[in-house]
Order: structure tokens, then sequence, then C-alpha cells
């Protein structure tokens, strides 16, 4: 986890372990539903540099240690439940039915 601010974010928890397992679960959660449930706005989005120029940053752990940085998400609190999320993002952005 070589990203700035390491020192606020294990500051958030009593152990590495437990922040560990909330970014983790976190940036699943961001993966799964192509970071639209993001809290960041998108001049907050964590961004990397390419030869195209700035492009957002791919990696959804960058994403979840910045919602966790801006204290939007707070570990215990904010995070919302697996399942409660799932049905919320399957109502806003419908899966298509694969085709058989």
């Amino acid at each position: 986890m070589a990203e700035p601010g390491i020192d606020k974010l294990l500051a958030l928890t009593d152990n590495k372990y437990k922040l560990t397992v909330v970014i983790a679960k976190r940036a699943q959660q961001l993966l799964r539903f192509n970071f639209k449930n993001t809290v960041l706005a998108p001049p907050e989005w964590p961004k990397m540099r390419t030869i195209e120029g700035e492009l957002p940053d791919p990696n959804p752990v960058t994403w979840a240690m910045r919602e966790l940085q801006s204290g939007r998400l707070v570990i215990g609190e904010n995070l919302i439940p697996e399942d409660k999320l799932s049905r919320v993002m399957e109502e806003v952005y419908p899966t298509e039915p694969e085709l058989e």
C-alpha cells in the first residue's frame, strides 16, 4: 500500500488486518459495479499518468483507499452491506441477460 496518506488510513482502525480487509471488500464492490458506486466526485478520482495523458486509475484498491481518505466512508459505519448494495445497483444498472 504505497499510497500517500497511509498514516491517516492506519489511524482509522485499531489494526492493519482490519484495514486491509475493509479496503479489499470495498475494492471488490467497486470492481463489481464498474466504479459506478463510488462516493468520489470526478475531480477526486485517482489518476494515473500514461502516454495519452492522465486517465482514471483502474486499480480498485487505490479507489477504495481514496474513498476512506475522503472521510465519506467510515470503517464499520457507512460501508453499505453487500446484499443491499447488490439490490440497489441491480435496479440502477440492470445487467443484461446472458444469451444462450
